[in-house]
């Protein structure tokens, strides 16, 4: 419960910067330049598959022997890890700088001088990168120790310092290059801040180039080359949009089409608040032989995801529009569309986040690769063929399609077969919370947006307000009395 509320904070003040630094940048720099600075991030987005799924393995296999305290085990995957890490780090760092200086004119940037500062920047971002990698082991592992809540405390500390040192560069006429240093700064010295709490919270970690040996990075390498095959995966799912855009369109298409993207992205990593602190647990409860209880983490994230998830999309197929013209320039209106057409496929995926986490913790995410493997041939296919007719709506549409049509069959078909569930079970859930969230979100909405026409944030809240209500009313009423108990306790309203 503490990690998944830090978690929630942390991500709360991630989606509050986006909300307020995404209009700020993109009405300075115009829809092209925003689209360049979109396209660097996703572009380093490419370079850092290079993790290779050890970030994943480092979860599993430090969790799993921090159940038995068996620190000496814990060094020798941390201390091997490092030395991985160093040598991924240089090739990501040679490789972002070949990208840089022989394949980044290929984008379509219409201006000269943005191809040679988008060139600086991601020149920048790939050491920021590299320096990310070699750090990691012990500057970003407060996860698989099961302290995710320090880890998003530091995370919020670094994104907020960050966002007022670029809006200082912005108005003071600074370009991509120097954003792309003070991201490497903040970077830099969010990772020292990890290395400095492991030492004082775990003294028994410590780092050994003795301690390196060929066996663990084995065991490491047979955990991670599925994550790995799964981080590819993913990338392709939520990291090339804008990247595809530039190639195909141009880099205003990407700018126009990454706000509401990025907004839909950002529920995503709210429901995987809850996810990543669920790895180690999970995996703790394997050692444990807990399977009832690791059936009960799924049966439950499929029927509290469902109606939250619908109930999301419900208010966004009515609301985006005027959110949408309220939060952003006129020529980033079309977000709003791309906004609506990702919810629905948001609807089907979001509910399935923590059966991901169950499948990480219980070491049967081969699972998770043959959807995601499918799925993002899916999305490549469908991007080639839409997008080229229908612009960002075809992009967009490209992710919904493979996210509707799996995570509604083959996905829980899947879980159903590893946690030994009924699939009928499993699906009839999904849709009946689902259906349930959209009969209580829509209704309202529409009338509450026909009898108040949003023209500010103000009258955009109070039209909001009340499905906002009904949905925590009805949610309350669909919480289990075992979980209700549980958060109580926690609240400190008794047991």
């Amino acid at each position: 419960m503490r990690n998944i509320v830090m978690s929630w904070g942390g991500y709360a003040v991630r989606l509050t910067i986006a909300f307020l630094f995404v209009p700020y940048i993109s009405s300075v720099y115009g829809d092209s330049r925003y689209g360049v600075w979109v396209i660097l991030f996703q572009t380093v987005g490419y370079f850092s598959m290079m993790d290779l799924g050890l970030s994943s393995a480092l979860t599993r296999y430090v969790s799993r022997y921090l159940t038995k305290a068996e620190y000496p085990s814990i060094n020798r995957v941390l201390s091997t890890a490092n030395l991985l890490y160093a040598i991924v780090g240089i090739g990501v760092f040679l490789g972002v700088w070949l990208f840089a200086a022989h394949f980044f004119q290929y984008f379509r940037i219409d201006d000269p001088t943005l191809i040679s500062e988008g060139r600086h920047a991601l020149m920048l971002l790939g050491g920021f990168l590299a320096l990310s990698f070699f750090l990691l082991p012990f500057g970003n592992t407060q996860a698989a120790f099961q302290r995710q809540d320090v880890n998003r405390f530091l995370v919020a500390c670094e994104e907020i310092v960050r966002t007022v040192a670029m809006v200082i560069l912005i108005l003071t006429g600074h370009g991509l290059v120097s954003l792309a240093g003070v991201i490497v700064a903040a970077s830099v010295i969010r990772h020292i801040a990890g290395i400095i709490w492991l030492r004082r919270a775990q003294p028994q970690v410590r780092f050994s180039p003795s301690l390196i040996d060929k066996a663990t990075s084995r065991l490491l390498f047979s955990y991670s080359r599925i994550s790995f095959g799964v981080s590819i995966g993913w990338l392709i799912m939520f990291n090339t949009d804008s990247f595809l855009l530039g190639l195909i369109t141009s880099s205003a298409a990407a700018g126009i089409y990454n706000p509401g993207a990025q907004l839909m992205l950002s529920f995503r990593n709210l429901v995987n608040a809850i996810g990543i602190p669920l790895i180690p647990a999970v995996s703790h409860l394997e050692a444990e032989h807990s399977v009832e209880q690791i059936r009960e983490i799924y049966r439950k994230g499929v029927k509290y995801g469902s109606y939250l998830s619908f109930a999301l999309a419900g208010g966004v197929i009515v609301f985006a529009n005027p959110f949408v013209r309220i939060w952003l320039a006129p020529e980033f209106f079309p977000s709003a569309q791309v906004m609506v057409i990702l919810s629905i496929g948001n609807a089907f995926f979001l509910p399935q986040i923590l059966g991901n986490s169950i499948l990480f913790g219980i070491e049967k995410h081969k699972y998770i690769l043959y959807v995601v493997a499918v799925e993002s041939a899916m999305k490549i296919i469908l991007a080639l063929v839409l997008t080229p007719l229908y612009g960002i709506l075809g992009m967009a549409l490209a992710n919904t399609i493979p996210q509707a049509l799996l995570y509604s069959t083959l996905y829980p078909y899947l879980m159903s077969r590893v946690l030994s569930l009924p699939f009928a079970g499993i699906a009839s859930t999904g849709l009946r919370y689902g259906i349930l969230a959209l009969v209580v979100v829509v209704p309202i909405s529409f009338l509450a947006d026909r009898l108040v026409e949003p023209t500010g944030w103000v009258t955009l809240i109070g039209t909001v307000l009340p499905a906002a209500a009904a949905t925590v009313l009805v949610g309350i009423r669909i919480v289990e009395t075992e979980d209700r108990n549980r958060v109580k306790s926690f609240l400190g309203f008794g047991e």
